[in-house]
């Protein structure tokens, strides 16, 4: 049993940048007017900070039409990341379980799968669906750091990766799982290591 999935690598995409810069300008134009307010300064003073908004808002929008939408900065290559049950693979590279320390998954979801918000009151569901591209795997391995990004295309290949994890709970192999709302475990998210614990043990892994 074996997952397999694209990595993402990064791309030059100068519309993007452009695009990112907007941002800065259009806070810088909104802090300066309202410095400009606060000194009490004649009043042509505020065309400094429309025109630091009018720029930032031309970056926005030329950048986005120069990456015809496209805004993102990575791009999947053909490496190939296997996560197998005797150890994971990232192109030609191969690593055993036994050659691995800090193994770690972040997984956030499926290309199409809704989003969740992670509050105060607990789980929401968000306004758009996940991308695909959000998930990390994390692991050091002959004195050197590792970090792929890589690309879930649909629930199955999700399930597939979840097929691993029960192998990996199953002997005992040493890693961690997680999305930006903390721990999970199968997907799910855990609250405390006493439930973390817990769900292992309904699930036979403990």
């Amino acid at each position: 049993m074996e997952f397999q999935a694209k990595i993402f690598v990064p791309v030059s995409n100068p519309g993007a940048r452009i695009a990112e810069l907007g941002g800065p300008f259009v806070m810088g134009s909104v802090v300066l007017l309202g410095f400009l307010k606060l000194v009490r300064v004649p009043d042509y003073y505020e065309f400094y900070g429309f025109g630091l908004l009018a720029l930032g808002l031309l970056c926005m929008i030329g950048g986005r039409i120069i990456a015809k939408g496209n805004l993102f900065r990575i791009g999947l290559s053909d490496t190939e990341l296997v996560a197998a049950e005797n150890g994971v693979r990232v192109g030609e590279e191969f690593y055993l379980h036994e050659q691995l320390t800090d193994l770690s998954f972040w997984v956030e979801g499926y290309d199409g799968q809704p989003t969740l918000r992670y509050g105060r009151f607990g789980v929401s569901r968000g306004r758009r669906n996940m991308s695909g591209a959000e998930n990390k795997i994390h692991f050091r391995a002959n004195g050197k750091k590792h970090l792929y990004q890589f690309y879930l295309p649909d629930q199955g290949s999700m399930s597939q990766l979840g097929q691993v994890f029960r192998i990996y709970y199953e002997r005992r192999i040493p890693f961690r799982e997680c999305n930006q709302g903390g721990p999970t475990f199968l997907f799910r998210q855990v609250r405390s290591k006493n439930e973390l614990e817990e769900m292992k043990r309904r699930e036979g892994f403990a």
